[in-house]
């Protein structure tokens, strides 16, 4: 009831309600005048007074209840008065039609109980039964006024007259129980009626809660509570069906709960089944279990299924707080809680489709992180709610993650293998970072958190080199070990001028910087680094026109063999000689030929001009026939079709022997090969040119995966070898690589050697080769020749000089050389 209806009082309320139907009783009444008169006109011996005064008060009677009528239909402000007097102007003409046809026995009599009926079920029973007193007290009045003699007395049989004392109780008594009984049964279908009109508002107002809740929690509560609220139950759960299991959703005045997923219990499983509601008189701690914990000494317990497309989506249990059960009340609410949980099926059907579907939009289908739109949104909520909030010692920063030469497992293991990489590395990233920050895949195998952070963004820093750490350890997909690095960009919201989209910008311009730098690392956004990639965006146009306007050069660093001393190969190391730039390092365009592809044809160029170079030199005797060369090549080139017809094409075309040649791969490369790119390396081995895989030791190569490939030497990393003075761990994992090769035939090169020390403990271990300052800078191809030279006058000397040193001196050109 509204607050209007409460300030009403009752009875007004009451007569309100049937002034809406008035025009019933308008008909009603002229049905009423028409049988007087037709009565009197059929029956005129029964008739004690003057027909033309019976017909006049008839007439008179209809108009003015006409009239009374259309007042009230016009007249809001008088219309309870009118419509009072019109209920009262009733039982005046019964009374006087009574009257006039015979008193009591008269047979017009059954008019007063019809206007009584009509009455009670238009209006109300209350109302009712002041009508039937407003009657009696009428007839009361007509007897005593026939006693008194103040009207003639009616004659009920011919000859006879009605006498005060005589008066028919029997009559009036008959006609009050009529009148309780009408209202009794009256005021059970008003009853009714008020709680079906508060039990549908309830659902209403319940369902309109639903519409603005899309969380099936929440909705299970908004259910209970309206159950509990109308009902007013003692205990209530909802529970979830997921998986053939049942979990609590929402709960009432509950004892504990199981918060996992649990069997359905037995009477669930039958609601479930029948599709019906289920009373309960009390439950088994035996077949249900679940509902006994939560509501232990239940009694009088209602089982409603919540069934959605012929499905159990859950069910909603409810105990009364009624120790003595009625029926017809019962039947009632256990209707009601059928609909309900019928409204509630629906809607937690709905609500999760439509978190499905959010999911759909907003979750990322492959690894189930956020994607880019909701990253987006989460960022742009954050940025704005910022400044609302701010907080000088928290900053809003966004890493940004992009996988190392993924493409490459891509094109070596398949696109399914490349999945699922995806997802182990999303769940890796996820362990790594807090509950509050969002970890989102911005599409390929690029990869976004958002964080808060202090604002030296110390916090990230140390995210970002723990997740390069943990990103390059192995994943084993489709049984194999595949290891990948990453780079990190990392931006803080003070640097980002047009809010969430230039901050993701600048990260990733800050991971792009990262790549340049050599990859499997990080860096802090600067504005500088901006026109950083402007410019290595036009090294990366300029770089496909390189090799047709022979802007590459060669350099080759000897490698020397530390038990003998002397040079036993070289490496051939590019350099690209920009007309603007002057002599650019590989570091600042490998990785940009890599992304572009360009690195097939530069690679291809490398190895044909060494070996051009090499087979002159050997030709022309300037170089020592067991001299080898070394050429790095990239993963991608391994993988090309026709990559050993190539070398084969070029060794025969340049007359250089394939024992002369060697291959260098990197070790994480490897680790992304496949069977083909074994066989490739096979082929290379029959073909008589060697293999050598550089940086081993970073890569996680086990003893078990070096002996599929057929490979001839190991290229100790740099690492291993520099760090010996810092890293007491250095010494020992170079010892047992060294150890590991010599167990299988291979010999080693210690590369990235810079002083005496670290050429002397590299000996010690038992290490073949060495490479780095050391010995001898990158020199030009005219420097190669004259450290060969010198090395030919220094063997032949009658006074050898130690042959470590000897080859230092002799070889180490100044660095402008």
């Amino acid at each position: 009831m509204t607050t209007t209806e409460r300030a009403i009082p009752t009875d007004r309320f009451e007569y309100a309600a049937l002034s809406d139907r008035m025009g019933h009783l308008l008909v009603l009444r002229f049905a009423m005048g028409a049988i007087v008169v037709a009565w009197a006109a059929l029956r005129p011996e029964t008739v004690g007074i003057q027909f033309g005064a019976l017909l006049a008060a008839s007439i008179g009677y209809l108009a003015v209840s006409a009239v009374l009528e259309t007042l009230r239909r016009r007249a809001d402000r008088f219309g309870f008065a009118l419509l009072t007097g019109l209920l009262l102007f009733d039982g005046l003409f019964l009374a006087f039609a009574m009257y006039g046809t015979g008193g009591t026995q008269s047979p017009i009599r059954f008019l007063v109980y019809l206007d009584l009926v009509a009455v009670s079920l238009l209006a109300s029973y209350r109302t009712g039964l002041k009508i039937a007193l407003w009657h009696s007290l009428l007839l009361f009045v007509v007897l005593y006024a026939q006693a008194a003699r103040l009207v003639p007395p009616i004659e009920v049989l011919p000859g006879s007259a009605i006498e005060f004392d005589r008066m028919p109780v029997l009559n009036v008594t008959s006609f009050w129980l009529f009148a309780i009984a009408t209202s009794a049964f009256s005021a059970l279908n008003e009853r009714e009626l008020r709680q079906r009109r508060a039990d549908l508002q309830s659902m209403v107002e319940v369902g309109g809660r639903l519409d603005d809740a899309s969380d099936p929690l929440e909705q299970s509560r908004l259910v209970l509570a309206g159950l509990v609220e109308r009902f007013e139950f003692k205990r209530g759960i909802v529970v979830g069906a997921t998986d053939g299991k049942m979990i609590a959703l929402a709960t009432h005045a509950t004892g504990d709960v199981p918060t996992t997923a649990a069997d359905p219990d037995w009477i669930v499983n039958r609601a479930w089944d029948r599709h019906e509601v289920l009373p309960v008189k009390r439950l088994d701690p035996d077949l249900d279990p679940f509902l006994s914990a939560a509501l232990p000494g239940a009694r009088n317990v209602i089982v409603a299924p919540m069934i959605a497309d012929g499905r159990p989506v859950g069910a909603i249990v409810v105990e009364s707080a009624k120790r003595r059960r009625l029926p017809g009340v019962e039947r009632r609410v256990a209707s009601m809680v059928a609909r309900f949980a019928s409204m509630a099926a629906l809607n937690l059907r709905n609500a999760v489709l439509l978190r499905h579907v959010q999911d759909l939009a907003e979750r990322d289908s492959l690894t189930g992180a956020a994607n880019r739109r909701m990253f987006q949104l989460s960022l742009e909520r954050v940025l704005e709610t910022s400044p609302m909030k701010p907080r000088r010692d928290q900053v809003t920063a966004v890493l940004f993650i992009d996988l190392d030469d993924f493409k490459v497992v891509n094109d070596t293991l398949g696109h399914a293998a490349g999945d699922e990489l995806l997802v182990a590395v999303t769940g890796r990233i996820t362990s790594l970072v807090r509950s509050t920050d969002l970890v989102a895949r911005l599409g390929g195998d690029e990869f976004a958190i958002l964080t808060e952070d202090e604002p030296d963004l110390a916090r990230s820093r140390a995210m970002a080199e723990r997740l390069i750490v943990e990103l390059r350890a192995p994943y084993l997909i489709a049984d194999r070990p595949v290891v990948v690095t990453s780079s990190i960009g990392i931006a803080s919201a003070r640097d980002a001028v047009d809010g969430a989209t230039d901050l993701v910008r600048n990260a990733d311009v800050a991971m792009y910087m990262a790549k340049a730098n050599g990859k499997s690392g990080f860096a802090v956004f600067d504005p500088g680094m901006h026109v950083a990639l402007r410019e290595r965006n036009e090294l990366s146009v300029e770089l496909k026109r390189a090799i047709e306007l022979d802007q590459f050069r060669l350099v080759y660093q000897p490698i020397v063999d530390l038990a003998k001393g002397g040079y036993v190969g070289v490496e051939a190391l590019i350099r690209w000689q920009h007309p603007t730039l002057g002599l650019i390092a590989p570091g600042r365009f490998i990785q940009i030929a890599e992304e572009t592809g360009a690195i097939v044809s530069i690679g291809h160029w490398v190895l044909r001009e060494t070996c051009a170079q090499a087979g002159r030199w050997l030709r022309e005797g300037l170089a020592p026939a067991s001299m080898f060369f070394g050429v790095n090549v990239s993963a991608r080139e391994v993988q090309h079709p026709g990559f050993v017809d190539g070398v084969r094409d070029t060794l025969r075309e340049t007359g250089l022997a394939p024992g002369n040649l060697i291959i260098e791969i990197t070790e994480t490369a490897l680790l992304q090969a496949t069977p083909a790119t074994i066989a490739t390396l096979a082929e290379l081995r029959s073909l008589g040119v060697r293999t050598v895989i550089d940086d081993f030791g970073t890569g996680y190569f086990s003893l078990s995966h070096l002996r599929q490939f057929p490979i001839d030497i190991l290229k100790i990393a740099g690492e291993f070898v520099q760090d010996a003075d810092a890293d007491p761990k250095s010494p020992a994992l170079a010892r047992a690589i060294i150890a590991m090769g010599r167990s299988m035939n291979m010999a080693t090169v210690a590369e990235g050697i810079e002083t005496q020390q670290q050429a002397a403990s590299m000996t010690a271990l038992g290490c073949t080769y060495g490479q780095g300052f050391y010995f001898s800078h990158p020199l030009s191809p005219d420097a190669v020749v004259a450290a060969f030279a010198a090395q030919r006058i220094t063997d032949q000397s009658p006074v050898p000089a130690r042959p470590r040193r000897a080859a230092a001196r002799v070889s180490r050109p100044s660095p402008a050389a």
